[in-house]
C-alpha cells in the first residue's frame, strides 16, 4: 500500500497581488479555476480525471479569498502591501502531490490568477500550527481517534446551503443546519473518499433522525455571488446534542464525532469547490 494512501490535507496559501486591483468578494468560482489550472500545469491527465464521473464528488474544496476588507457592492480592493489567503483542502493524495509539485518545480515565483488580478504565491502553509487552516491527517487516524462526545459544535465560516437539484421554477435549496442534512452531507463525502473498510452504514442517519437535535446556534444569512447567479446560505455556529444516555460503546456517537472532525477537510453542503460550506469543529 502506498504510504500516502488515505491522507487528506488542508493548505493555506499566502498571496499578495502584483498591483492594486478590485476583485469580487466571493470569488470562489475563480479560486476553483485557479486550483484546477495549477493541477493541470503539473499533471494534465489528473486535471482531466477531476472532470470525469470517476469522482461523484470533487475531492477538494476551495475557500473564498480570506483577509479581504469589507465589500462594497460585492467588490473589494486588494493591495500589494497586504497579505491574503486562499485555503484548499484535498481528499485525494495525488492531487496534493501534483499541486505542491507545481510550485516546487518552477524557477520563478509562482502566481495565481483570480479573475483579472494576479497574486504572487508567497508561501504554502501545510503543517499543523502554521495556520489555523493548515493541517493534515488520514482517514484511518480520524476514524480511530474519534471520541464519543454527546455535544458537537460546528462553525460554518462561509455560506452553507443544501441543494436538492433543479425543480420547476428553480433549484430547491435549504439554508438551515438541520441535523440530518449536515450529517448526511458529511457521511456522503466520507464514504466517497475513505478506504472501503472505513465506510459508514446508512443506518447512522436513522440514529441522527431519532437522537440528534440542535441545542443552540448563532446564525445569520449571507449571500454567495458567482459569475451568473447568487446563492444564499448560513454562517455561524451550531451545537448539536446527541440525546440519550452516554454510552461509549455506542458506535453511532463515535461516528458522528468522526464526521464532525472530518468537516474541517470535507466542507458541508453545496458548492464546496467554489467557496461555500467551509466548516470546522469547535472544541471548548
Amino acid at each position: 500500500m502506498n504510504s500516502d494512501q488515505g491522507m487528506i490535507y488542508s493548505l493555506a496559501v499566502r498571496l499578495t497581488p502584483t498591483r492594486t486591483a478590485t476583485v469580487r468578494a466571493t470569488l470562489g468560482h475563480q479560486a476553483h479555476a485557479a486550483f484546477l489550472r495549477t493541477v493541470r500545469q503539473a499533471d494534465p491527465a489528473l486535471a482531466e480525471v477531476l472532470h470525469t464521473p470517476q469522482f461523484q464528488m470533487r475531492p477538494f474544496t476551495v475557500s473564498p479569498l480570506l483577509g479581504v476588507p469589507r465589500a462594497s457592492d460585492g467588490i473589494v480592493t486588494v493591495k500589494p502591501d497586504e497579505d491574503y489567503f486562499l485555503r484548499f483542502t484535498v481528499l485525494y493524495a495525488p492531487i496534493f502531490q501534483q499541486f505542491m509539485a507545481r510550485f516546487l518545480r518552477g524557477q520563478r515565483q509562482p502566481v495565481l490568477r483570480l479573475g483579472r488580478a494576479l497574486f504572487l504565491v508567497r508561501e504554502i502553509l501545510a503543517t499543523p500550527g502554521s495556520s489555523p487552516w493548515a493541517n493534515y491527517t488520514s482517514f484511518a487516524q480520524l476514524y480511530h481517534q474519534a471520541r464519543a462526545e454527546n455535544e458537537i459544535e460546528l462553525k460554518f465560516t462561509s455560506p452553507t446551503v443544501f441543494s436538492f437539484g433543479s425543480k420547476a421554477g428553480g433549484r430547491k435549496t435549504v439554508p438551515l443546519p438541520e441535523p440530518t442534512l449536515v450529517f448526511r452531507s458529511l457521511m456522503k463525502r466520507w464514504n466517497a473518499f475513505t478506504l472501503p473498510e472505513l465506510s459508514l452504514d446508512k443506518t447512522l442517519l436513522e440514529y441522527v433522525k431519532e437522537n440528534v437535535v440542535v441545542k443552540r446556534y448563532q446564525l445569520k444569512t449571507r449571500m454567495q455571488r458567482f459569475s451568473r447567479l447568487q446563492q444564499v446560505g448560513f454562517v455561524g455556529s451550531v451545537t448539536f446534542k446527541l440525546m440519550g444516555r452516554t454510552n461509549t460503546g455506542n458506535p453511532f456517537r463515535r461516528q458522528l464525532n468522526l464526521l464532525a472532525d472530518y468537516a474541517f477537510y470535507s466542507g458541508v453542503g453545496y458548492k464546496t469547490t467554489m467557496g461555500m460550506g467551509q466548516c470546522s469543529r469547535i472544541v471548548r
